[in-house]
């Protein structure tokens, strides 16, 4: 019976969604072109049904066009970063990364938007979680170093380091999460504020070995939010040791 309601349910919905995205295809969508296949004409939609059933046995159903998604190289997005640089004041991106990615490839994609000191990319982990990327430095100005810059590494051999001394070796994060906390209980303490606010400063750049793993920054980004840190980035080049980290919301 909790079958064939699912059945029911999934039938109704999809009816529902092809009329939805049918009168949306008239008004936005160019005429389908029919395909030939085994010798009989059949249509083929420009639209794709997600179905997803829940464990309540309800159904949900998205609308979606199957042209929607485009793979690119790394040259494929830097131009298209650079025309939108060129048709925007701010050109907005946001990183999503499978859990399995390497850094080296996410480095390659960033590196690719970050075309322009006007070019905004931050990875959204999570509602809760945002890891900021730096701005590409401006050429024509001469930034002073930060000496308030924290900067948490893992080396090759998940050697964990805070600007330069050992925090134990990843994913073990303990020692790190206790440094970090003292750090900002003194900065508190002193009135160590973040530039332009009375906040303590708390930001701190993430800089990962190559053959690590978007899921290993995501575990390394909560470990040091937990010891603190509301501010965290993601270190691209050397540079980020010379400009203040830009964690304006979008």
């Amino acid at each position: 019976m909790r079958t064939r309601n699912i059945a029911t349910t999934v039938l109704i919905l999809l009816t529902v969604a092809f009329l939805s995205a049918h009168t949306y295809g008239q008004k936005t969508v160019a005429k389908q072109s029919p395909t030939t296949t085994a010798g009989s004409k059949q249509v083929m939609s420009d639209f794709e049904f997600e179905v997803s059933i829940t464990p309540l046995g309800l159904a949900g159903i998205i609308v979606r066009r199957k042209s929607g998604l485009g793979l690119f190289t790394p040259d494929m997005l830097s131009s298209f970063a650079n025309q939108s640089a060129k048709n925007a004041l701010n050109a907005s991106f946001v990183v999503r990364p499978d859990k399995a990615s390497k850094m080296a490839d996410i480095l390659d994609v960033i590196n690719a938007i970050r075309v322009s000191p006007k070019t905004d990319a931050r990875i959204e982990v999570d509602t809760d979680l945002t890891v900021f990327i730096p701005k590409k430095p401006d050429p024509k100005a001469f930034p002073k170093p930060n000496p308030l810059t924290l900067v948490v590494s893992v080396d090759e051999r998940f050697n964990i380091s805070l600007n330069g001394e050992s925090n134990g070796s990843f994913p073990d994060t303990s020692k790190l999460e206790q440094q970090l906390k003292q750090i900002f209980k003194e900065r508190e303490s002193n009135g160590v504020w973040r530039q332009g606010t009375n906040t303590t400063e708390t930001t701190v750049i993430i800089s990962l070995a190559k053959n690590m793993t978007f899921a290993d920054l995501v575990e390394l980004a909560r470990a040091i939010k937990r010891g603190g840190s509301d501010a965290i980035g993601l270190q691209v080049d050397e540079t980020i040791k010379m400009v203040e980290m830009d964690i304006s919301k979008p």
